[in-house]
């Protein structure tokens, strides 16, 4: 297919990558010129503007931060596009910026779907993600060879917003997760016991998971820095969560106080680190001492 892509971070530069390698004809488009670069130089075409990336397109794909950069993307996605296009966002943003994007786009006579991934940067360049889509199913058949170029699992998970939710869900986990295993290991140590022995027996017991055992040696040797995600990016998906679940008049009692752990880390000038960093958070709070070589380097 010929396909645009918006937003090449991260994360959407090893995808765009991943639908190059699988024989579509990619344009990429990002505010950074050193990403545009990045992907020229993999062998895909740069656009100028998200209108310039879909207009040649049969489909444009977008990656980007926020609801509010979903707007502002989706606008030239739309004013590029032919009736007919294709539009999947992929982008983490509430279900309700995703519901506007789709009502905007059906005015447009463009098709579009709520598309998300889950997966680290590594999963990403490896084409192992897990994408799911919701809206017509006609057009995730359309599709869908070029999801299955990006992620190891593709699923069509219904009608209208619901992968928004469901990814919503996922980070609500991933950032409530992170902050329990922290505030435990915290508390280990205040007890005398070391991250190794924690994280070992842990993972090797009825309270292991994917999860841990990706995170497993990240802990144990307090990899927090250049991290594929960030407490700054968790913090962000946990507004989203939050908002929409004040719009729903849902109550979040753990996200919420998850939150405020994050907004601590973040005032201490460690939002730029590893998720996970959030357990030198709760260390702070016991008043336990950084090993020697984090104390010397500050």
């Amino acid at each position: 297919m010929r396909i645009g892509f918006i937003g090449l971070g991260r994360m959407g530069l090893p995808m765009a990558t991943r639908l190059l390698a699988a024989g579509h004809q990619v344009t990429g488009c990002d505010i950074n010129p050193a990403a545009t670069a990045a992907f020229a130089a993999r062998g895909g075409s740069i656009a100028a503007s998200p209108a310039e990336a879909a207009r040649d397109a049969e489909a444009t794909l977008s990656m980007v931060l926020n609801d509010a950069v979903l707007h502002t993307v989706a606008d030239g996605v739309l004013a590029g596009a032919a009736p007919g296009h294709l539009y999947a966002d992929l982008s983490t943003v509430t279900p309700g910026a995703s519901a506007a994007v789709a009502a905007r786009a059906k005015a447009a006579g463009v098709t579009y779907l709520c598309a998300k991934v889950s997966g680290s940067v590594g999963l990403a360049e490896e084409g192992g993600l897990t994408l799911f889509a919701s809206g017509p199913r006609a057009a995730f058949d359309r599709l869908e060879p070029a999801f299955a170029a990006m992620a190891r699992l593709v699923r069509h998970v219904g009608d209208g917003e619901a992968a928004a939710t469901l990814k919503l869900v996922h980070s609500l986990i991933i950032g409530v997760y992170s902050a329990m295993i922290g505030e435990a290991l915290a508390f280990g140590e205040r007890g005398g016991l070391t991250l190794d022995t924690m994280v070992d027996i842990l993972e090797a017991g009825p309270l292991g998971s994917k999860q841990l055992t990706l995170k497993a040696p990240v802990l144990k040797q307090r990899r927090f820095d250049a991290p594929p995600s960030d407490i700054d990016t968790a913090a962000k998906d946990m507004d989203l969560i939050l908002q929409t679940a004040r719009e729903a008049t849902t109550p979040l009692p753990l996200a919420s106080a998850v939150r405020q752990m994050m907004a601590m880390a973040q005032a201490h000038g460690q939002g730029k680190r590893e998720i996970y960093a959030i357990l030198e958070t709760f260390e702070a709070l016991s008043n336990i001492a950084p090993p020697a070589h984090l104390a010397t380097n500050g």
